[in-house]
């Protein structure tokens, strides 16, 4: 099916090119009863106004740039939808790239297509094989920001840092380890999330090492020994099943998962043993996807407050499109109880 032309619209209601071109736009004088006669004509043609016309004679494209791990992680693709949402309300679209193999040919394609498409400025989760592009990006000056994650350089644009809008995983967890306390807890571990993937796993960490310090009724009995939840068989910081055995020799009756790809897969682990989630093993996992919400047991989060991110990121990026001066943000988790915090077990090792 071919595209009708403006040219098609301007000899179907007899009128010029530029004619059409002023109804479309709203400018310049033209008579009410010729510009009902385009629009008719444009609504017999389904008529579309070529983008890439426009942008040839506009110093702007409407278009951004939002580059993120992996579309196939749910809380992504939450968040790239959230942010396309609100792009869409302030008349932008989006264009998405993912960074999945994370090589240097990928990033750059992934730059090339960004660039070639002219986008007006780029939103990045950024990553450790994101450089190239960050680098490409920053370089050419165009208004960027960092969202759910910060870069952990001092890299700048126009003198000025790269704003970034991410959570404080403080007050989740905090809040988490108060309920398990309540519920009973007293040996209870964490597995951050690959480590080496992004400072946000690390942080998440530490705090968590740093609240469990504090605690003098809580200990991880993963510490004193040497398979610790940072030295197993998978990626270091990941889950990994045998780990499962190692936490019912040692009576941890709670976990702490900083990355939803692991939860869910020590959820299928423990369906596949006939480990109660809930009543032999109590799990609390950051992100707050809606596959969470309707398990049996729901299970417990940590959220990141993902809805005020994706609408906060666009308005800090606009913000800086406008050459308003902008400020990184960061947002306070909250800890969400549900049925998969449970009672521990009677005494330690009641796993099946």
């Amino acid at each position: 099916m071919a595209y009708a032309t403006i040219r098609d619209v301007a000899q179907q209601a007899g009128v010029s090119v530029s004619t059409v071109s002023r109804a479309l736009n709203d400018s310049g004088r033209i008579s009410e009863r010729t510009r009902a006669r385009i629009n008719q004509v444009i609504k017999e043609l389904h008529y579309v106004p070529d983008s890439r016309a426009r942008s040839m004679h506009s110093p702007h494209s409407r278009t951004i740039g939002l580059l993120i791990p992996d579309i196939r992680n749910s809380y992504f693709a939450d968040l790239a939808y959230l942010i396309q949402g609100e792009l869409l309300a302030h008349g932008f679209q989006t264009l998405i790239c993912t960074s999945t193999q994370g090589d240097s040919h990928e990033s750059r394609i992934q730059v090339r297509n960004l660039l070639g498409q002219h986008i007006d400025g780029a939103i990045i989760v950024p990553g450790p094989r994101s450089q190239e592009t960050l680098d490409e990006l920053t370089r050419r000056g165009l208004p960027v920001v960092y969202v759910d994650r910060t870069s952990g350089d001092r890299r700048q644009v126009d003198g000025r840092p790269v704003p970034s809008i991410d959570s404080d995983p403080l007050p989740g967890l905090r809040d988490a380890f108060k309920d398990l306390v309540k519920h009973g807890h007293s040996r209870i571990t964490m597995v951050p999330g690959p480590l080496e993937e992004s400072g946000t796993f690390r942080e998440r960490e530490e705090v968590f090492d740093d609240l469990l310090n504090q605690m003098d009724d809580l200990q991880d009995p993963t510490r004193d020994v040497a398979c610790t939840r940072n030295d197993t068989p998978s990626k270091e910081g990941a889950f990994n099943p045998e780990l499962l055995r190692q936490w019912r020799n040692q009576g941890v009756s709670a976990v702490i998962f900083g990355r939803s790809q692991d939860a869910i897969q020590v959820i299928k682990a423990c369906q596949a043993i006939g480990i109660g989630i809930g009543r032999d093993l109590s799990i609390v996992t950051f992100d707050d996807l809606p596959v969470f919400r309707i398990l049996t047991p729901a299970i417990a989060t940590i959220s990141q407050q993902i809805d005020s991110m994706g609408t906060r990121c666009v308005r800090m990026l606009l913000n800086l499109m406008a050459g308003s001066q902008t400020d990184s943000v960061r947002l306070k988790t909250k800890y969400l109880h549900r049925a998969s915090v449970g009672q521990p077990p009677g005494q330690a090792g009641q796993y099946p």
